[in-house]
């Protein structure tokens, strides 16, 4: 099965780094790579270094990446951040596995309708698409468990999009009586592969661009009669990003196992060729400077694990002369000239890189807990400097002797980023509508009534309140606000909705109070440089005990710069009849 990865600049073209890593929480893909793509400025693809299978060439520019992201790169040294974290945080979700259908597998564990896929919820919705009565109880095809009965007739009911899922990007290979990876055994399941769809693959390819470019959907929404989940949006919006307009620096390794020359340096081109000083520049320059959070194929051989990066740290910078140069690259030249005959001084350098990894897919967002869901990477390289001090290249450190765990060496692949979906011919999604679910998803839950404890909300309290209230900048006081409820029944369920408008709400810490007494931590600058906060909280020490009381919500912003307003809130809870 090949799919293909062009490397340079992509503007309609697929980004089919097509799959993934399941219970690691790591994904990984298989791609080709197109080498024949010219220059950003139109100037023939030529290498522009001599002797280093990573040279900056086209594949390796880090000039060329940073003119697709428009943004300018600062080339010394001295000046570049020594930490950074981006504006956005990268959303975690599952990579949806191929071997599980794709986003046509019913992950919520609902009955009827809301059980559904997030394809099948689309079909509903969007694509006109009327299920027979019997639908719900008919069984798909389980990858997992290769020997569990399921429906045929299945497959025959389904909607245009689920059924393009399934039968272009899903499991049919599992289930269609043909032996498609020519070893002789039909319809297979075992260890490696379910007939040829190899279990790791699935929609990290997507999922990475996706979670750089699109906010997170933060609550459930109702549309055209059907309930949508976050992580049903966020299925379709990878989905959608499928084929993205990206850009990839380094070349694709397609290599299990990499030839190395005697120092245990990677020798192959494509394997290699992502330059540490490039790997270098772009961290430093798009993540600190720029605060834009990028994306990484952590290995350097066949797998692809794509992971977004939104925040790194240089724990070591440190100049040294040629002969510990050398010797750190495990050298045995006599001098740099065969290497990098431009580089004139040198810096020994480690940095640690943090990653959202995948996560299963839920009903409520996963960013407010984006720590459960960061990973790190640590590499040491060595940057080559002229003599004003700018990063010429660089050379990976073999890891073998400080850090052992790390193998023979550490470094990754490919760095890329994606300014948005691309069209994907043939497929039955419009962005327009999954956007539009995505924008529901972030509006205000409960409107505010001045009448929220009527007879029609016997079994209900809706208590929302609007308050328009400035958060007092860089403030330890903080903006408190409070809200009395009569009602004395038990709660079932408790939540508080908090609708906050906020340019940086990683500077919020959010408190609520009952009684005077602290009950929960709603929010501690969580989020990232995002925009806004409109949520439900789940409160379950508040289940059991009669709503009744005074509750205080409070705000501290505590950096300066970024304002805000509570816009409303309130809480929503379900109460035990009255006995």
């Amino acid at each position: 099965m090949a799919f293909s990865l062009r490397a340079a600049l992509i503007t309609t073209s697929s980004l089919a780094l097509f799959a993934c890593g399941e219970a690691t929480d790591v994904d990984g893909e298989a791609a080709g790579q197109d080498t024949a793509s010219p220059n950003v400025d139109g100037s023939p693809a030529k290498p522009t270094g001599e002797g280093k299978e990573d040279a900056w060439n086209y594949l390796n520019d880090p000039n060329r990446m940073a003119q697709f992201m428009a943004r300018d790169l600062v080339k010394k040294a001295a000046d570049l951040p020594q930490t950074g974290q981006s504006a956005n945080t990268p959303w975690p979700d599952t990579y949806w596995p191929t071997a599980a259908d794709g986003i046509n597998f019913r992950w919520s564990g609902d009955s009827g309708v809301a059980g559904f896929s997030p394809a099948e919820k689309y079909d509903l919705a969007f694509n006109g698409w009327t299920p027979p009565a019997n639908f719900a109880e008919l069984k798909p095809f389980n990858a997992s468990s290769c020997t569990d009965t399921w429906h045929p007739e299945y497959y025959t009911s389904i909607g245009p999009l689920a059924r393009f899922i399934s039968e272009n990007r899903g499991n049919k290979k599992g289930r269609d009586k043909v032996d498609s990876d020519d070893d002789t055994k039909i319809d297979e399941c075992d260890q490696e592969d379910v007939d040829g769809v190899e279990w790791w693959w699935g929609l990290c390819h997507a999922w990475v661009p996706a979670a750089l470019n699109e906010p997170e959907p933060i609550h459930e929404v109702t549309h055209n009669g059907v309930t949508f989940y976050p992580s049903d949006i966020k299925a379709l919006l990878m989905q959608a990003y499928n084929r993205s307009r990206s850009y990839i620096l380094g070349g694709r390794c397609n290599t299990k196992e990499p030839k190395r020359d005697e120092t245990g340096r990677i020798i192959e081109d494509a394997c290699r060729d992502t330059n540490a000083g490039a790997f270098h520049l772009i961290v430093t320059n798009m993540i600190g400077r720029h605060k834009i959070a990028i994306a990484e194929d952590r290995t350097y051989d066949y797998q692809v694990w794509n992971q977004p990066v939104f925040k790194y740290e240089i724990t070591q910078q440190t100049e040294v002369d040629l002969k510990k140069a050398l010797e750190l690259i495990n050298s045995k030249e006599a001098d740099y000239s065969k290497i990098n005959k431009d580089a004139k001084r040198f810096m020994d350098v480690k940095a640690t890189l943090y990653y959202v990894t995948e996560s299963h897919a839920s009903k409520s967002p996963m960013v407010p807990a984006i720590s459960s869901y960061t990973r790190t990477d640590r590499y040491h390289y060595l940057l080559e400097l002229n003599d004003a001090g700018e990063i010429l290249g660089g050379e990976w450190i073999l890891g073998t002797n400080e850090h052992p765990e790390w193998g023979v060496s550490k470094q990754p692949d490919f760095l890329w980023f994606s300014t948005g979906p691309a069209t994907d011919y043939g497929v039955p999604l419009d962005i327009a509508n999954i956007r539009k679910l995505l924008d529901l998803s972030r509006a205000p839950i409960v409107p505010v009534s001045d009448e929220p404890t009527g007879p029609a909300s016997a079994n209900k309290v809706e208590q929302v309140v609007g308050v328009g209230a400035t958060i007092p900048d860089n403030s330890a006081k903080g903006l408190s606000e409070s809200l009395k409820v009569e009602r004395t029944e038990k709660a079932i369920t408790f939540a508080v909705q908090v609708d906050v408008k906020h340019t940086y709400i990683s500077d919020l810490k959010i408190d609520l109070y009952k009684d005077g007494t602290l009950i929960q931590t709603l929010w501690n600058k969580e989020g990232g440089g995002r925009d806004d906060i409109a949520q439900l909280f789940p409160v379950d020490a508040l289940k059991g005990q009669s709503v009744a009381g005074e509750y205080t919500l409070k705000i501290i912003d505590g950096a300066a710069d970024d304002e805000g307003t509570l816009v409303r809130w309130g809480l929503v809870a379900e109460v035990a009849p009255t006995e």
